[in-house]
């Protein structure tokens, strides 16, 4: 699983905001924001990852319960895919 080409998330004063660019940005109307967690998904989200690789990451950073980070990374990568953000 990956961010499709022409996504890229950028800070800006503060915030993770997801840019569109290239041909993308033609048919990309609106802005996506991410807190701290939801970047550090999206950046690890490359193709060379699973999600449970992925999981675990995030627990160990935080020092949360896997199965709550599980169940926040499962509930954000369905939106992302949604939204077109995610391929396969």
């Amino acid at each position: 699983m990956k961010i499709k080409d022409g996504y890229i998330l950028k800070k800006v004063a503060g915030e993770n905001i997801v840019i569109a660019t290239g041909e993308v940005r033609l048919s990309f109307n609106g802005i996506i924001t991410f807190n701290e967690v939801g970047a550090e998904v999206f950046n690890r989200l490359d193709g060379t990852r699973t999600l449970e690789q992925i999981t675990d990451e995030i627990a160990s950073m935080y020092n949360a319960p896997r199965e709550v980070i599980e169940a926040d990374i499962k509930k954000l990568t369905e939106k992302m895919k949604k939204q077109g953000l995610i391929e396969e």
